[in-house]
């Protein structure tokens, strides 16, 4: 561990102007939680290869608000902050609009459950009880989805289950948010989180593919303790 913390520090002394000489650098380690209030885009669909005409649909899935948690694990150096974030947030849809065929809304039912696991970097932008900061995080998002509806080309018939089926994405996130220190070991923090995993690839249980874009904002509230 002497090893890593000795690198990470030359390492910050290289990148971070204005530091002392990095041997004199305090690495501090930290967990944190927080809850999320989830916004998911509404998502983009496209249902390939269908046997009817035009042979797809273009669909667009309406999210309500959802919720979340995240658990994560961090050292600072200086102002800098790097961190592992395990995350998951539930995201329920109760209706579609199908654009081609022009169908209009459609009642449904389901929604995305996304697992995710980021490697997360932090610049605390200011010193003192309140403390501004901005971030970026990439890794990997697991996300399932489900989708029982009637179908975008019979919209009055009875709903089915359209859609189970889970994929895994390559994800980034951006965030800026503030901890604010009510002791020396412990600060409250409300960030903002925007994460996309892009366009995803399911395939439906009529064995048909299902490419839906994935991207939403979030706001996470929670508390950071020093180790």
């Amino acid at each position: 561990m002497r090893t890593i913390t000795t690198w990470a520090a030359a390492l910050a002394g290289m990148l971070l102007p204005g530091t002392a000489l990095a041997q004199d650098m305090q690495s501090d380690w930290y967990v944190a939680a927080s809850g999320t209030i989830s916004m998911l885009d509404d998502s983009n669909t496209t249902v390939l290869a269908l046997p009817i005409p035009p042979g797809y649909s273009d669909n667009i899935n309406k999210f309500d608000t959802g919720w979340g948690a995240q658990l994560a694990v961090g050292s600072r150096l200086e102002r800098a902050r790097i961190e592992i974030e395990v995350g998951y947030t539930k995201d329920d849809s109760d209706r579609y609009v199908a654009i081609v065929p022009d169908t209009g809304e459609i009642a449904a039912k389901g929604g995305h459950r996304t697992l995710r696991v980021m490697a997360n970097a932090y610049y605390d932008l200011l010193d003192g009880p309140v403390q501004p900061y901005v971030g970026a995080g990439v890794g990997y998002a697991r996300i399932k989805v489900k989708h029982t509806a009637a179908r975008a080309f019979f919209p009055t018939e009875e709903p089915r289950r359209l859609l189970d089926d889970k994929s895994g994405e390559l994800a980034f996130q951006a965030m800026a948010g503030a901890a604010f220190r009510v002791s020396d070991t412990m600060a409250l923090t409300a960030q903002y989180r925007w994460l996309t995993a892009g366009k995803v690839h399911f395939t439906d249980l009529g064995g048909f593919e299902h490419v839906r874009e994935h991207s939403g904002h979030n706001v996470d509230l929670g508390v950071r303790i020093t180790l």
